[in-house]
């Protein structure tokens, strides 16, 4: 199985700006230095279990802070000869110029691509099981992204709605699947849907295609379910309990912790909100391939500012 992924740096300019996920809402003062350090310690840990990593550069002008989850940059529809992405059409205002700026970058790696009309944050809110799909809605996403990506999957793809609660704002915040070496595994914390009837439907669909592992409140909000498995490692952010970590290398996985201090203890964005999977896509196009263009992004860091003021989100 090919493990391709769309990556975008910070940029130098990286601060919080809207503050609407739980953790940027106090609008802390970021390091950018920092945040660019923690970004290429994730795509060099993809990479080097066998991951390929697309990058988007950045953007200064306009400052898209929020650029770099690209979970929310939409979702790969076609691979192939032809790549098709479908451009996301998020519902946070400072971060609607990204969908241009990106068409741009993407149409310029050979991609076609297409525009959502329901306000749809994208891959984050899509959770592939082997031989179904959870899509999510109910705090970012709406109801009618559900109908309008049911109707741009393949004829007869099984797919199950979930509507979830503040603060699990995306679907990866709070469920995540694994194609672990035991089997597939479906993470979850039954607290994030809107109800215990939305939680126990989406588990019976779940559980006809991969084992379920309910995980804890706490687990949850470190971000468990937005952690990113590449072949057998799985890159997980600190601070998850041992009760999670014990689960998860119970299913044959390596784990390899990051410190994400700026990029999620502050942007509110873990390794899985940090990419968006170009499922299907064997190939990275020459002219994104992280592999080209890494010493350059390495040669950025000492340009970086240590501090930036509090304005206003990245995630």
């Amino acid at each position: 199985m090919s493990h391709s992924y769309l990556m975008s740096p910070p940029p130098r300019g990286w601060r919080i700006r809207g503050g609407t996920n739980y953790k940027s809402k106090a609008r802390p003062a970021v390091n950018p230095r920092k945040a660019l350090e923690e970004w290429l310690r994730l795509a060099d840990a993809i990479e080097s279990a066998g991951g390929r990593v697309g990058v988007v550069e950045p953007s200064e002008e306009p400052l898209l802070t929020g650029l770099m989850y690209t979970a929310n940059a939409g979702w790969l529809r076609a691979a192939g000869t032809d790549p098709v992405f479908r451009l996301a059409n998020v519902s946070v205002v400072h971060r609607q110029a990204e969908r241009p700026f990106l068409e741009l970058a993407l149409v310029a790696a050979g991609f076609r691509t297409e525009q959502s009309h329901a306000v749809w944050e994208g891959q984050a809110d899509m959770c592939h099981l082997p031989d179904r799909l959870i899509l999510t809605y109910g705090v970012r996403s709406t109801k009618e992204s559900v109908e309008e990506v049911g109707d741009a999957l393949p004829p007869g793809a099984l797919f199950h709605a979930a509507k979830l609660r503040e603060p699990y704002f995306h679907g990866d915040t709070c469920m995540d699947s694994l194609a672990a070496p035991r089997g597939p595994l479906w993470l979850a914390f039954p607290g994030a849907f809107a109800s215990g009837e939305e939680y126990d439907a989406a588990r019976v669909f779940a559980g006809g295609a991969a084992e379920v592992i309910e995980i804890s409140e706490a687990d949850s909000l470190a971000y468990g379910c937005n952690s990113l498995a590449v072949g057998e490692e799985l890159l997980v952010p600190t601070g998850l309990s041992r009760r999670f970590k014990d689960a998860v290398r119970s299913a044959g996985y390596k784990l390899r912790e990051l410190d994400f201090g700026e990029l999620f203890g502050k942007g509110g964005g873990g390794p899985r909100c940090l990419v968006n999977e170009l499922r299907g896509m064997s190939e990275i196009p020459a002219a994104l391939a992280y592999r080209r263009i890494r010493p350059s992004l390495a040669g950025r860091v000492a340009s970086y500012p240590t501090s930036s003021e509090a304005a206003g989100s990245a995630g």
